[in-house]
């Protein structure tokens, strides 16, 4: 009997061990579905899967399409068209009364005919080669849609990536908050128990936990949705479970304005695509003014005729029944009048050269106050650091003063709640300046043009501070 319980505590001992193992191996598959994020990672996440820059892909794709289609006008065009057809009823002819009259049916009651044609354009004044030119600038502007594309998607997930740690920050100075009057009122009840506080002052400590949680549910709240949009902006499933590695930090950057601007102009790809719009707009009108010119070219022809009666219905590829010929020659087509509406063709490309013409102004001076505004705004955002870190280290010295106080009995609640409201709005701000200056920074790449090229800056570059 006894063997027999050794036996069972040693087969339990062994299932104990078992689900130890297992659970561990569980939890370790658990820890891996948390996909860990850098700024980096995000950016690339986004570049592979959001939906705005693969539309631009595909547009990209289609542009190759249309140079294809512009080059057929410069290449042979071959064709081959062919019939056989069974005459249910023959065709006939009538002679006239002088040769006798009579009716007199013609053909066989198969008939095989095949043409095979070749065409090409010697010249054509310009309409291919500006066709073939205007083609290429169509791919390079959706090359530079692209690269649109990539700058805002690259903008839009820095942004949300900092927006989510902007949120994790302030869910942990509410939790902080939280934690500590709930200690103050803990030392607070034991006091009064003791008789050494009011009652007052056990009910203001009370309501401060009151008043902490719902900001601590609210925080809450924000960082969930803020991981939502990131997760959209992303492409990654609602359930995914995502783990920021990287901080909010500050990294000086600085650019003078004039060299600022100069950049942008040179490679924002809304500049370059307005650019090659008047490029392209230039080819168009060469090729509405060629369409009242002349078009020569060069064509080859080689027919087959056969016929055979219904008995024999191979007899037309027969050399017996069949007839080839062939034949070759210029060709030369003249428009002379069609209603005006050549003239009106190149009216409306002139007027949509110009148009374009004056959206390339109109984009360089938006560009100019867009950077303007961007090193403006970085500039005063510097200055916003320096004061608001001095501000947290102020409120931090004035609540560790207030606290030592109130804990030997010098202050009271609510000179200890004061300072931990100004310690509270400092540390907000400060995150909220962290936010702010790594969006910019941020900007200020995708106003330069930077990102469009995809030359992501490296995230510690702008991330990981004190």
């Amino acid at each position: 009997m006894i063997p027999i319980i050794q036996g069972m505590k040693n087969v339990a001992h062994t299932l104990v061990w078992c689900s130890v193992i297992l659970a561990g191996f569980v939890g370790r598959i658990e820890s891996t579905e948390r996909l860990r994020l850098s700024l980096s990672d995000a950016v690339s996440l986004a570049i592979r899967h959001n939906e705005t820059l693969l539309i631009a892909l595909e547009d990209e794709k289609r542009a190759s399409g249309v140079v294809k289609e512009a080059w057929a006008g410069a290449l042979p065009n071959v064709a081959f068209q062919g019939t056989y057809q069974g005459n249910l009823k023959k065709p006939a002819f009538f002679a006239p009364e002088e040769f006798g009259g009579g009716k007199f049916e013609i053909g066989e009651d198969i008939e095989v005919l095949g043409n095979l044609r070749i065409d090409q354009v010697l010249y054509a004044f310009g309409r291919v080669g500006n066709a073939v030119q205007y083609a290429n600038i169509f791919k390079e502007m959706a090359a530079m849609g692209v690269g649109n594309a990539r700058s805002e998607v690259t903008f839009s997930a820095k942004e949300a990536y900092f927006r989510v740690l902007l949120m994790q920050h302030v869910v942990d100075i509410q939790r902080q908050f939280l934690n500590q009057a709930r200690s103050h009122l803990a030392d607070i009840e034991v006091k009064f128990s003791q008789g050494t506080t009011s009652r007052f002052t056990l009910l203001r400590a009370q309501v401060e936990v009151k008043n902490r949680e719902p900001e601590v549910i609210s925080a809450e709240n924000d960082l969930t949705l803020a991981l939502q949009d990131l997760k959209r902006v992303l492409g990654l499933d609602d359930t995914a479970e995502c783990v920021l590695t990287d901080s909010l930090g500050y990294v000086p950057y600085d650019i003078r304005e004039e060299v600022a601007i100069n950049e942008a102009l040179s490679h924002r790809p809304e500049i370059r695509t307005l650019e090659l719009n008047v490029e392209g707009r230039k080819k168009i009108l060469a090729i509405e003014k060629a369409g009242r010119l002349p078009l020569l070219g060069l064509y080859g022809q080689v027919l087959l005729q056969g016929q055979a009666g219904k008995e024999h219905p191979l007899d037309p590829f027969d050399k017996d029944h069949r007839a080839i010929s062939a034949s070759a020659g210029l060709s030369l087509s003249m428009p002379i009048f069609d209603g005006f509406r050549s003239k009106g063709k190149v009216q409306q490309a002139r007027a949509s050269l110009y148009r374009a013409e004056y959206e390339l102004q109109q984009a360089r001076k938006a560009v100019r106050l867009e950077v303007t505004k961007a090193v403006q705004d970085l500039r005063s955002l510097r200055r916003e650091y320096e004061s608001q870190r001095a501000t947290v280290d102020l409120a931090q010295e004035a609540y560790t003063i207030a606290e030592t106080r109130f804990l030997n009995g010098l202050s009271t609640q609510l000179e200890l709640t004061d300072a931990e409201t100004a310690l509270h709005f400092a540390r907000t701000n400060f995150a909220e300046t962290l936010y702010r200056y790594n969006a910019a920074v941020a900007n200020m790449e995708r106003v330069l043009g930077r990102t469009a090229r995809g030359s992501h800056d490296d995230a510690s570059d702008f991330l990981n501070s004190k």
